[in-house]
Parts: structure tokens; C-alpha cells; sequence
């Protein structure tokens, strides 16, 4: 050992001495590692937490907006239905319509029809009938001219016979 060296080795040993007061009190203030690791592995957890909370909370927020569109679908699939049978009655009953507007329309033709035979008919009756009169008419005028002839013939043959026997 040199003169140096123990010197140096007192002051090096009264120095840690003399740390070693404040080493302790660090080490009492201060946390150690695992305490550190310990409240590390605890934010973490904490934070995993959250972001399960979280990813849940928008799980349920898309599960419910998934049920809304479902139920905006199904309604308005429900509508379209709805419009759709609306749109086969309205097509129904115009076509009932135009069916009655055809049956009206033929029975109203077999009317005129009707009329009209009918209306022909009694033209033609009535055409029969004044043939007839006229015929009537002339066999009267014979008639009435024979009977006329007749009386004259007889009228001529009493002159004749006045004047013969005269």
C-alpha cells in the first residue's frame, strides 16, 4: 500500500458513509422497481379495461343501429306490401269497372238491337197492314164500281126494256 491509497480509500469509504444516510432515504421515498412495474401493470390493465368498455359500448351502439335498419326494412318492406295490395284492389276494381261498363254496353247494344227488330217489325206490320187497307181499298172501289156497273147494266137494260116495250 502506497501513502496515497489509503487516504483515498478512507475518503472513498467516509463519502459512502456518509451517502449512505440519503441512499436510504431515496430508497424509502422512492419506489422500487417492482412497485413501479406493479403500478405499470395496473394502468395497463386499467387502460385494457377501458378500451374493452369502450369497444363494448360500440358493439352495442352497431348492434343497435343494425336493429334499426332491420326494422326500417322490415317496415318498409311492409309498406311495399301494403301498396302493392293497395295497387291490386285499385286494379280490381277498375277491372270490375270496365267489366260492368262491357256488360252495359252489350246490354244497352242488345237494346237497340231489340228496339230496332222490334221497330222493323212494326214498320213492316204496318206496311202489311196498309198494303192491305190499299187492298181493301181497291177491292171496295171494284166493288163499288161492279155494284155500280150492276146497277147501271140494270138501269140500262130497264131503259132499254122501257123503250122496247114502249
Amino acid at each position: 500500500m502506497d501513502p496515497f491509497s489509503i487516504p483515498r480509500a478512507a475518503i472513498g469509504l467516509g463519502l459512502r458513509v456518509a451517502k449512505l444516510p440519503l441512499d436510504v432515504a431515496g430508497s424509502l421515498l422512492r419506489p422500487s422497481r417492482s412497485d413501479v412495474e406493479r403500478e405499470r401493470a395496473e394502468t395497463l390493465r386499467d387502460a385494457a379495461r377501458a378500451q374493452a368498455q369502450i369497444a363494448e359500448e360500440e358493439r352495442e351502439r352497431e348492434q343497435q343501429q343494425a336493429r334499426e335498419h332491420r326494422e326500417q326494412a322490415a317496415q318498409r318492406e311492409r309498406e311495399k306490401k301494403q301498396q302493392a295490395a293497395e295497387e291490386e284492389q285499385a286494379r280490381k276494381r277498375r277491372a270490375a269497372a270496365a267489366e260492368q261498363r262491357r256488360k252495359q254496353a252489350t246490354e244497352k247494344a242488345a237494346a237497340q238491337r231489340e228496339e230496332a227488330i222490334d221497330a222493323k217489325a212494326k214498320r213492316d206490320q204496318l206496311e202489311t197492314l196498309e198494303a192491305e187497307k190499299a187492298a181493301l181499298d181497291e177491292r171496295e172501289v171494284a166493288l163499288t164500281a161492279a155494284d155500280e156497273a150492276d146497277r147501271l147494266e140494270d138501269a140500262a137494260a130497264r131503259a132499254k126494256g122501257r123503250r122496247k116495250g114502249a
